[in-house]
């Protein structure tokens, strides 16, 4: 299921997506723990929050140190610009990008058991293989995973990031983006064709525990086990070590700059981004104690 992981975090990577079991809210509590981090600068505090990007009404309203860590924050970071992700003309680059280059198809860029194996799915899914025969293999992967993402019903509007983004802008809060959407939209489709065939191929043997692994996913955010979500996300991201390098850990090192620019300043920030980039090894968390930083979860 490793390579499949990496369909899961290739929807805008790390973006970690959950079922509808979600840990309780006394089952929250009795952990004490949240996907929050603190540092306090000299003059302001900065909050770090793991994100997930697709979730259901269920999981709100959120832990109440969550709440307070957003409501105390006059500036708040986000990996991208959503509003601006969600113009035509970045939605455009997307789709042109996530193609196969013209005359080409996914018959030709599989072998033809794959095809088959392919072809078979997408019968069961309920998707016309048509739809999807000139996307890039990795898109497909990616195409299938959310698909029964949405089957279990959850919602990219119900995102975390989402939701805060949206607040942020009506409470006049500053926001900030670490990454131009076309940066976003180049890393997700750039998969080689050997990485995009072996994420399909490990897509199409996982999907029947799909469920499992993102209940395990959704139960590790909601109760601060960090530890447990890095061996989750990251150990399979590190048997991939270019894609670990490109997908989180280049990125990382770019943010933390930033964030402890944020730290030096004189305005408390919360800074929201993908789990999977606060949790393992070269994770922001980790490189900013390694700078100094004192990094507490909450």
């Amino acid at each position: 299921m490793k390579t499949a992981r990496l369909a899961l975090l290739s929807l805008i990577l790390p973006a970690v997506a959950f079922p509808f079991q979600p840990a309780t809210a006394q089952q929250a509590a009795a952990t004490k723990r949240q996907p929050l981090w603190k540092i306090e600068g000299k003059r302001a505090t900065v909050y770090l929050l793991g994100s997930v990007h697709f979730l259901k009404k269920e999981h709100y309203p959120l832990a109440a140190p969550i709440e307070a860590a957003f409501e105390r924050a006059k500036i708040a970071v986000f990996e991208t610009d959503i509003e601006a992700a969600e113009k035509p003309e970045i939605q455009m680059a997307f789709l042109t990008k996530s193609a196969l280059p013209p005359g080409q198809t996914l018959r030709d860029q599989l072998s033809p058991k794959l095809y088959e194996r392919l072809a078979a799915q997408l019968t069961e899914t309920g998707l016309p293989i048509d739809a999807v025969k000139n996307l890039k293999p990795g898109m497909v992967a990616m195409t299938m995973t959310l698909i029964e993402m949405q089957k279990l019903g959850l919602d990219p509007k119900l995102g975390l990031d989402r939701h805060f983004h949206e607040r942020a802008r009506a409470a006049g809060k500053e926001v900030i983006a670490l990454e131009d959407p076309q940066f976003q939209v180049d890393m997700i489709t750039g998969f080689s064709k050997e990485e995009g065939e072996a994420m399909l191929d490990s897509t199409l043997k996982d999907l029947h525990t799909l469920k499992t692994l993102l209940g395990k996913l959704l139960t590790s955010w909601q109760t601060g086990d960090m530890k447990a979500l890095a061996g989750l996300l990251n150990q399979a991201l590190e048997e991939h070590p270019a894609l670990y390098q490109r997908l989180l850990v280049d990125r990382n090192k770019r943010w933390v700059p930033r964030i402890e620019e944020l730290m030096r300043g004189d305005k408390d920030a919360i800074v929201i981004v993908g789990a999977g980039h606060l949790a393992g090894k070269q994770s922001v968390v980790e490189l900013l104690e390694k700078n100094g930083a004192k990094v507490v979860q909450q």
